[in-house]
């Protein structure tokens, strides 16, 4: 990594977190829930060149490795700006090693597999498309006749279904049959069987590190300022120790994000692969048990429609199920080990350790 594109990351994250702090209010996170779209914030972010962070230089991003960028991606968890950023920035960076310049508008990614026929049209079904209803291009993996392309396909040429999800945040169902993409080349060397999937992955990973840091800080001010039984809650033991756990949750899925976005930087597709499964399968229990030590800590209040910790509860339980739940990550690393054998399996643990 280059010391330059650490000064990018930097000044890019507070110019980020400034504009965050402003805009990202409670009045905006329900209009986002109600499918309507920021264009003041996303115009503010363009202007800001975040959404192209991640972007080679060639192609007019700002080159930043995913390990520089880390900061910037949680953010996306710690201050849940409502808009595909996060998306926007992913897509990007794979259209960029693709040689191909990122469409100026909100961009949408599939993680599943489609396929493409002879004639370059791609059919397939997605499970679900975060943001589709407000991105107009979707970038995903075809496959046709033995190779893999990156397919630019438009969402106008997309069966939507909209899907209700526990984040509450625009969703769909994305069904193409026979669409001709607005531009298909040779998907990169570092997708490998799982196409966008193991990115995909890596993004929620990130974001769900960053909202579980944000929700040790709500935690820990509301313990410090909750009077009970004429002193602070967050005198009682019992009450320490849950808000220690929560803070050893947060960090091992900070770690395990963190490892996974340096395997992205490598290159390597298997590398890849692996490290979004050690994130996701982290990340996501990290996000089960500390979603329910935040509820236990604040009661009642956690649970009302006017605080602001159901937004990350919500999003916490929604994003360790997408791009593959913890499970399906478990099962396809436990598949991989056993078809490597016994004899590779130290070999394996220690070849990709941090």
């Amino acid at each position: 990594m280059s010391r330059d594109n650490d000064d990018i990351a930097g000044p890019l994250g507070d110019q980020l977190a400034r504009l965050f702090a402003k805009t990202v209010t409670r009045e905006a996170l329900v209009a986002a829930e109600h499918n309507v779209f920021d264009a003041a914030l996303w115009n503010e972010i363009s202007e800001i060149g975040a959404a192209l962070a991640l972007a080679a230089e060639s192609v007019g991003g700002a080159g930043l490795a995913w390990a520089q960028a880390d900061g910037l991606l949680q953010l996306l968890g710690s201050q849940l700006p409502p808009v595909p950023l996060g998306e926007t920035m992913l897509a990007a960076w794979v259209l960029g090693l693709a040689g191909i310049e990122a469409p100026a508008a909100p961009l949408a990614v599939a993680g599943a597999l489609l396929q493409i026929d002879g004639d370059g049209c791609v059919s397939g079904d997605d499970a679900l498309v975060s943001w589709a209803p407000q991105a107009q291009v979707i970038v995903a993996v075809a496959q046709g006749a033995g190779a893999r392309q990156l397919v630019l396909l438009s969402t106008l040429d997309a069966e939507l279904t909209p899907q209700r999800t526990l984040d509450r945040l625009p969703a769909a169902r994305a069904r193409f049959r026979g669409a001709r993409p607005l531009q298909a080349v040779a998907a990169p060397a570092v997708l490998g069987e799982t196409g966008l999937l193991a990115p995909l992955a890596v993004l929620r990973a990130l974001q769900l590190a960053g909202s579980l840091s944000q929700v040790l800080a709500l935690c820990i001010d509301y313990a410090n300022t909750r009077s009970q039984f004429g002193k602070t809650i967050g005198k009682f033991q019992a009450i320490q120790h849950q808000i220690a756990e929560l803070a050893e949750l947060s960090a091992a899925a900070q770690v395990a994000a963190g490892y996974a976005a340096r395997q992205l930087d490598g290159g390597d597709a298997a590398a890849a692969e692996r490290g979004a499964a050690v994130a996701k399968i982290r990340a996501a229990a990290s996000a089960t048990r500390g979603a329910a030590i935040a509820h236990q800590v604040f009661g009642a209040i956690g649970t009302t429609d006017e605080h602001l910790l159901h937004y990350h509860t919500r999003r916490l339980w929604q994003w360790r199920d997408e791009a593959g739940s913890d499970g399906w990550w478990a099962e396809r690393l436990g598949r991989q080990a056993l078809a490597a054998g016994a004899a590779a399996l130290w070999t394996g643990i220690t070849a990709s350790a941090p």
